[in-house]
């Protein structure tokens, strides 16, 4: 049967041919017919559709997505360099920053897991910024940072960059370290305005997250992520205390307030070993004494700068209570006496995982020394007696290996300014010559210290040597008073025969004589608004 085929009428092209794409004309069908467009048909070329097809939709941004956050050889070195900063983490920082598991980490490094994400590229990205500020101002001539080609800089730049302005994009637990990790970086290079910005986002991020309550966490984390994230939280409690101190602003995140517990999984490698180089409990140890400062800063400042209590109907004289600074030296004593005996005394070794226990005793008496010095000077003590104290404390800091003093890099620094800032507290508008005889001990046994760190801290030596100047400054201005001061008397005096006469000896040891302002601006180590270095963050903040 016959029937009327009726011919197919071609549509539209939803794409133009290879030919008219490159011409950048429709495509359009034949009138008469035919496999071809009507454009390839008139100039005899083949029709194809071979070319491939692009993503429809906006095209991504440079910088923006996945891609953006991967390793760069050209910008951040070869692996070879990144993997030696990871190395120094683990070695020089990781005892006393230990926000995440060693070995976790490196499996996940040597698996190429990292990084895998924007947070994850955060976290590798600050671990690297410190570790390679750590590395410039290294003196030891195996481990100096030599590389022309690449800047510290680069990589705080890089770590920065992958923190997000929203506070929601933070719920990541790297993300927060990242934060962390950039915390300490800004810290050690006194970027004053880069370590409260940073802080700021951390405190959101956890007030968002509820980082400081335990029960807010999501039940569903695993183990490690748990473990990391009560590192984390304790060790920002413990620089935000530190800094309160040296820095004079409040503790955002009280102990009391908080609710997170210590943590309690020890390093495989530690574990493997034996008991001998278990070293979490040193640094749990560590959070105690800083728990214990966190209420001796409040009644040193109350002790030291009375508040307005103006209209005030609720007095809190009792947080200034005598037997509460004796109930934390107590229970902070008998914690002390019941650490193992590798936490009593600093012994250094070319192991490093037998160094880390070093680590903590060297932090452990640091940090004990300062609480200390607090809860003495926060009672009705004198210069004098606090001259003495911080005389003793040194001596005791001066007995740590400088191996494990010079890893401690310019926190060890800030140590130093936390003592000063002590005893500038108790410095009136005037000082007496025989405050100064004792305020003097003190600068040059600590400008002593700092020297001995001298060939791998350059900051240390610049400030030993600043504060040498300064004794030096205040030595002239004595010795030129002196003798104006017997030039005058010799002049007014009626001369009195034999042994009646006053030696000019006599009036140079006057006890009273007072030392104006202009010399009672001492530049402790570790000042964070100096110009050392010219660095203040300003080109991070």
């Amino acid at each position: 049967m016959a029937t009327n085929a009726t011919p197919i009428k071609r549509q539209r092209a939803t794409k133009a041919c290879d030919f008219c794409h490159t011409r950048g004309r429709k495509c359009a069908p034949q009138q008469q017919g035919g496999p071809e467009c009507a454009t390839c048909h008139d100039f005899g070329v083949p029709c194809t559709w071979n070319r491939v097809a692009k993503r429809r939709g906006a095209k991504p941004q440079p910088g923006k997505g996945l891609a953006r956050w991967v390793l760069n050889e050209e910008k951040h070195g070869s692996n070879h360099i990144v993997q030696l900063l990871i190395d120094t983490y683990f070695k020089q920082v990781y005892p006393v920053v230990n926000v995440v598991i060693e070995r976790s980490y490196r499996e996940k490094w040597q698996a190429q897991q990292i990084p895998s994400s924007q947070a994850s590229f955060a976290l590798l990205m600050s671990i690297c910024a410190l570790s390679a500020f750590r590395f410039q101002g290294n003196g030891n001539s195996q481990e100096r940072y030599t590389s022309p080609d690449f800047s510290p800089d680069v990589y705080l730049e890089e770590a920065l960059a992958a923190i997000p302005n929203d506070v929601s994009h933070m719920r990541s637990t790297e993300m927060i370290q990242a934060i962390g990790v950039i915390c300490v970086t800004a810290l050690e290079r006194r970027m004053a305005s880069l370590l409260h910005k940073m802080f700021g986002l951390y405190h959101a991020a956890s007030a968002d997250q509820g980082f400081c309550d335990e029960k807010q966490w999501n039940p569903a984390m695993s183990t490690i992520e748990r473990e990391e994230r009560r590192r984390l939280f304790w060790y920002m409690y413990r620089l935000e205390v530190h800094t309160s101190l040296v820095m004079g602003h409040v503790v955002r995140c009280p102990d009391l307030q908080a609710n997170v517990a210590y943590p309690s999984i020890p390093d495989e490698e530690s574990t493997e070993l034996g008991p001998a180089f278990e070293w979490l409990t040193g640094w749990n140890f560590v959070t105690d004494l800083y728990r214990g400062m966190e209420h001796l800063i409040t009644r040193f400042r109350l002790s030291r700068n009375p508040q307005h209590t103006e209209r005030r109907l609720l007095r809190t004289s009792f947080i200034s209570a005598d037997h509460i600074t004796n109930q934390i030296l107590a229970q902070l004593t008998a914690g002390y006496e019941s650490l193992p005996e590798r936490f009593k005394s600093a012994e250094s070794s070319n192991d490093p995982r037998s160094n880390r226990c070093g680590f903590q005793t060297a932090n452990i008496i640091c940090t004990k020394q300062l609480v200390e010095m607090l809860a003495f000077t926060s009672n009705d003590a004198t210069l004098l007696q606090a001259c003495q104290t911080a005389h003793d404390l040194i001596d005791r800091i001066s007995s740590i290996p400088t191996q494990f003093l010079r890893a401690m890099s310019l926190g060890m620094l800030q140590e130093l300014s936390g003592f000063g800032q002590i005893l500038s507290s108790f410095i009136g508008k005037d000082l007496s010559r025989s405050e100064y005889t004792k305020l003097r001990v003190v600068m040059l046994c600590m400008a002593e210290l700092l020297e001995n760190l001298d060939d791998t801290l350059a900051s240390a030596d610049q400030a030993g040597k600043k504060l040498r100047a300064h004794v030096s400054d205040i030595d002239k201005f004595l010795a030129s008073r002196e003798g104006h001061e017997a030039t005058a008397s010799h002049h007014q005096q009626t001369p009195i025969p034999g042994d009646q006469a006053v030696s000019i000896a006599e009036s140079d040891l006057d006890p009273m004589m007072m030392i104006p302002p202009v010399y009672l601006q001492i530049p402790w180590p570790g000042e964070w608004y100096s110009t050392m270095d010219g660095l203040d963050g300003g080109l991070y903040a």
